[in-house]
């Protein structure tokens, strides 16, 4: 093996904040090599700077295949060959698979300057065969691509001159919006990258792909790297317990605190979408799960409840109350707090401040007198960041310079602060570190044992049956199971998922 990648005594600081801290890697050609962490590690300080995002402070050096590489500095990482697949992928989707990879990399042209669009799309055709993806349909908009195929059009455009230049493949977050199936393809791409001694860096929370597909793995904490080993050396609670420097605690199941005539949270005959008919309730004190596969019908759970988006039919009722379709206000009057899926987009607003996007929900509480009281506010937000151990400069910072983790944690604050008597969480964890995951958990807990009736939809079985009383299985727009006690296991839920869709396939 030899060292393709070399840095040294990286150092990243902030103000009020030293996010890299004497950082060293060694990565080496033909071997896939993961870094891992909580959210706000390092590791976005570290890729940032690969790209030439952030500059890092004096005194960092780094080498590639032998020759100085510029830290800091995008256009010298691209001439010595290091590509980037970022989680969002930066693709415009409605532009088809040639355009997306031609503007990335630029146009063939013939005579008078012309775009030859016939060796663009060869060009497209063959980059993506080349990974393994030889029937995507390179003439249609992006975005009516599978997840996967996406991911290799973005693959594509990195990857356009690797067999001259590319040494270096850095994917961050490359799995978060694929489904399992899509997760192998994109795995197997990886391989023949791999096989023609191309090196990956890859970045991710899914402790499970890190087993499956790297070689190496790096452990970043508080901006230093704990160690580097070979992950056949590792197992999964050894590697939890690097990363967020003690053994992770599990949580026993609890009893629901209370159970009442009338459900916190009634669902009746909706329908609408991928859902043909969906019932359920929960009560005061229990967390109910709800599981399913996309497409099932499971991502529009939550928006249609919560009215982020509006069903066709069915009743919604919380603490007794009947909610109006597609009407968040009336929501959140009656009590029903929720978290959405996409964070990014539809629960923080970037720019505005941790306080503002804590309190946005209730501003009322801080007002009066005519005017907001912007010291009891502050006083208010300084509270909920030492109770939610929200790891922030303060509460003015704007929330998009936060982790993931800690910026779910804000979108639980402006939901608990409203003292809800249902909250709906729809993906809780998605994106975020071991050690966040655990906190927001407990929250989920805490908050079932103080009353509220809580619906948590996610992708992810380990979380559900950890966290749920009880777990329902969504297949083909509606509830075809549903398990409790003994019997709810990851596997089950796996299981009852399987053989429902084959009982419902003609």
């Amino acid at each position: 093996m030899s060292n393709l990648l070399v840095v040294r005594d990286l150092t990243k600081s902030f103000p009020g904040q030293v996010a890299l801290d004497t950082f060293d890697i060694d990565i080496d050609a033909g071997r896939t090599h993961a870094l891992v962490g909580q959210n706000g590690s390092g590791k976005s300080t570290f890729i940032k700077i690969l790209a030439g995002y952030h500059q890092p402070d004096d005194g960092s050096t780094a080498t590639l295949a032998g020759h100085h590489l510029e830290l800091g500095d995008g256009g010298a990482a691209q001439a010595a060959g290091i590509r980037f697949v970022h989680q969002d992928l930066g693709l415009v989707e409605t532009l088809n698979a040639v355009e997306n990879i031609s503007m990335g990399v630029g146009y063939t042209t013939g005579r008078f300057g012309r775009i030859d669009w016939a060796a663009d799309r060869r060009r497209a055709v063959e980059g993506l065969a080349a990974l393994g993806f030889d029937s995507v349909n390179v003439d249609v908009p992006v975005g009516m691509l599978a997840p996967s195929e996406k991911t290799a059009v973005a693959l594509t455009r990195a990857l356009d001159d690797w067999e001259d230049k590319a040494h270096l493949l850095v994917l961050d977050e490359p799995t978060a919006s694929l489904p399992g199936a899509d997760v192998e393809r994109l795995f197997a791409a990886i391989r023949l990258l791999k096989a023609r001694g191309v090196a990956i860096l890859y970045v991710s929370h899914h402790l499970d792909e890190v087993f499956e597909i790297a070689d190496d793995v790096s452990v970043l904490r508080d901006g230093k790297r704990i160690t580097t080993e070979a992950t056949a050396d590792l197992d999964h609670e050894g590697l939890i317990e690097l990363m967020i420097g003690h053994r992770l605690e599990r949580m026993d199941h609890r009893s629901v605190a209370q159970v009442g005539s009338t459900p916190g949270l009634l669902v009746e005959s909706i329908r609408g979408g991928t859902i043909t008919n969906l019932d359920l309730n929960v009560q005061p004190g229990e967390v109910v799960g709800v599981a399913g596969i996309t497409g099932s019908g499971r991502e529009l759970v939550a928006p249609f409840i919560t009215g982020q988006t509006p069903s066709e039919s069915g009743n919604v009722t919380v603490c007794g109350t009947p909610i109006p379709n597609y009407d968040p206000h009336a929501v959140i009057a009656a009590g029903l707090a929720f978290v959405p899926a996409d964070r990014a987009s539809l629960g923080i607003i970037p720019l505005e401040s941790v306080s503002n996007n804590l309190t946005i929900a209730d501003v009322e509480r801080n007002w009066r007198g005519g005017r907001l009281r912007h010291n009891d506010e502050r006083a208010e937000c300084l509270e909920w960041i030492d109770r939610l151990q929200i790891k922030t400069a303060g509460t003015s910072v704007p929330i998009a310079a936060l982790s993931g983790g800690n910026q779910q944690k804000v979108l639980f604050g402006r939901s608990l602060r409203l003292q809800p008597s249902v909250l709906v969480l729809d993906e809780p964890t998605s994106g975020i570190d071991v050690k966040a995951k655990e906190q927001i958990l407990q929250l989920i807990d805490q908050a079932a044992g103080d009353g509220a009736a809580v619906l948590v939809v996610s992708t992810d079985t380990d979380e559900l049956v950890q966290v749920a009383h009880r777990i329902l299985i969504m297949v083909g727009g509606t509830i075809v199971a549903e398990l409790s006690g003994a019997d709810m296991t990851a596997e089950n839920v796996e299981r009852a998922q399987l053989q429902s869709m084959k009982a419902m396939t003609p």
